[in-house]
Order: structure tokens, then C-alpha cells, then sequence
């Protein structure tokens, strides 16, 4: 392995970075567009840390097998007591990708893939081929419909065991949480056609139970719905123009069209 700045690295591929690199002068262009392949290539072969496995998450399902115009991403999604590294919802349909990389150890994850389970009915870790037996084990003894994705070495996403859909574990509090005040209030709307006339401090507690009189699946449906509306990129052809190492990054920084134009136009990317 080579000799490798990590701490470098991460910095790099952050979002303050990125904005400096690109409106200060600590690179031109044609440098900057370097440097992004070469640090991206580090990761590659030498340092696969959380940040390349959601970009290539991002790049191969997100942009690849799906579309930004029917499916949605995020990252570090609180989940009862446990944060999903990667959350994808398409249309309706939820799926959650939990990363354990060389860097990481297993030690949560049994109550992680618990936790999980109790908000998505399709479940997947992704590793790498390393640490696939030992993911397998701690799988197999504790959450049998939860699938595996090795990400191999020449950077393909290998599901080595498809997730059995799985609704029996759905927790109506959990899939509540989810959401934000304006957002479980649509669907309060929507099923009830009005909201909880209660005291303030009785306002969540209420809407809580009103939620849970709803059927589960249609539930976590509904859930997954709003959750999709919360990113609606406006310059999807420009971020599709970017290249490939940094377009999660630019995807979960919320730029706004006209900041997509400038990074596009910096990067001379016409």
C-alpha cells in the first residue's frame, strides 16, 4: 500500500472542501479535475472508507439501475437507536444499506439490522469481500431475511444473498419517527382529513395514535412517500455531468440549481 494522507482524504471529499477548491485559488481547473481522479483512485485501491462505498452506492444504483426522477437517497438516517449509512427510497419502495467496511468492526450489528428492520422491510449490509463470512454469520444466527453486497475489487456491487422482504418486524412509532411535524401531518390529512384538535403537548402523542390505526405496510408506504419529497434536484442533468467521484457529495449538499452551474462551469464540464 501506498503512503496515504487519510486524514487528507477525508477532508478532501467534504463539502467545505469542495466549495474552497472550487471558488478560491488553491487549484485551477485543470488541477482540481486531477486531483479528483487521483485522490478518487486512492480510495479505490488503497482506502475504501464509508464515503467511496456510498458514492458507489449512489452511482450504481442511484444513477445506474434506477433514476433521480423516481428515487431518492440519504445518508445517516436515525433509525430507533441506530444511523443507516445508506437509505434509498424508490417510488414507494424503501430499502436500507448498512456499510461495514475493513475499517469497521461488527460488534453493533445484530441490534442495528434489529433496529432497521423495524422501519424497512428490505435490508441489505454491504461489505467487502473480506468481511463477507463473518457478516454471513452474525446474519444467518440473528436476521436470516437481511441480504448481503460485497463490493469487489474492480468496484462491482455482487449481492451475494438477496434480502427476503420482510414485514413482520414494522414498528409504526419507528416509521413515525421518520418523519417531520409538516410531513406526518400530510398524511394525517390524507387519511383523516384533519389534524389532532389537542393541547400542544399533546399534539405528537395524539398523532402518534391516529398513525398507528393505520395499516402497517400502507403505513410504511405513506412514510416513504414523504420521505422521497424532502430532495427534489432541480439541475439533474448537471449532476448526471459531474464527475463520477464527486457526485454524492454535490447530490447530499443541497446546492441549489444556480450553485450546480457554477460547480459545472468551473470544472469546464460543457
Amino acid at each position: 500500500m501506498i503512503n496515504v494522507n487519510y486524514m487528507y482524504l477525508n477532508r478532501f471529499f467534504s463539502k467545505k472542501y469542495l466549495m474552497t477548491a472550487l471558488f478560491t485559488d488553491v487549484f485551477n481547473t485543470e488541477e482540481f479535475n486531477e486531483e479528483i481522479k487521483k485522490n478518487y483512485n486512492i480510495l479505490t485501491k488503497d482506502y475504501r472508507n464509508e464515503f467511496f462505498f456510498k458514492s458507489t452506492l449512489f452511482n450504481k444504483l442511484v444513477l445506474g439501475k434506477y433514476s433521480l426522477t423516481t428515487t431518492s437517497a440519504f445518508s445517516e438516517v436515525v433509525v430507533g437507536k441506530s444511523k443507516a449509512d445508506f437509505v434509498l427510497i424508490n417510488r414507494n419502495k424503501g430499502m436500507v444499506y448498512e456499510i461495514k467496511t475493513d475499517l469497521d468492526n461488527l460488534d453493533r450489528l445484530v441490534y442495528q439490522l434489529g433496529d432497521y428492520s423495524s422501519a424497512f422491510s428490505e435490508v441489505y449490509v454491504v461489505t467487502s469481500e473480506k468481511n463477507y463470512y463473518p457478516v454471513y454469520k452474525v446474519i444467518k444466527e440473528s436476521n436470516p431475511s437481511v441480504g448481503i453486497i460485497v463490493l469487489t475489487n474492480d468496484v462491482t456491487l455482487s449481492v451475494r444473498k438477496k434480502a427476503i422482504e420482510n414485514y413482520s418486524n414494522l414498528n409504526h412509532e419507528i416509521l413515525f419517527k421518520l418523519l417531520r411535524k409538516k410531513e406526518y401531518e400530510q398524511i394525517l390529512l390524507l387519511k383523516f382529513e384533519c389534524l389532532p384538535d389537542v393541547k400542544p403537548v399533546q399534539y405528537f402523542k395524539t398523532s402518534l395514535q391516529w398513525f398507528k390505526t393505520i395499516n402497517i405496510k400502507e403505513a410504511q408506504r405513506l412514510v416513504f412517500n414523504q420521505l422521497r419529497k424532502r430532495i427534489d434536484i432541480e439541475g439533474i442533468e448537471i449532476l448526471k455531468g459531474l464527475p463520477m467521484p464527486i457526485r454524492w457529495l454535490v447530490y447530499t449538499s443541497n446546492f441549489k440549481y444556480k450553485e450546480l452551474q457554477e460547480i459545472s462551469d468551473k470544472l469546464s464540464l460543457h
